[in-house]
């Protein structure tokens, strides 16, 4: 059975377990630019950016989200 967690629960998790890194949730200019929705974050640099499935993929290699658990936008 899977959970769900909200995109902001998700992302503070990984806020406090990741102090140096965040996500973010990119404005509409930004994800036409870059062609995706949320950005891993460190300092002023972005150093990825994808989908609800790289945000969970990012909390999953942070340890903050179980397996069972599933991101929802």
């Amino acid at each position: 059975m899977s959970n769900t967690v909200t995109f902001t629960a998700a992302r503070r998790r990984f806020e406090r377990s990741q102090p140096q890194r965040y996500i973010r949730k990119l404005n509409q200019a930004e994800r036409q630019g870059m062609g995706s929705p949320f950005a891993l974050v460190e300092g002023n640099t972005i150093r990825d950016a994808g989908d609800v499935a790289a945000v969970e993929r990012w909390c999953r290699a942070a340890g903050v989200l179980h397996p069972s658990e599933t991101v929802t936008a």
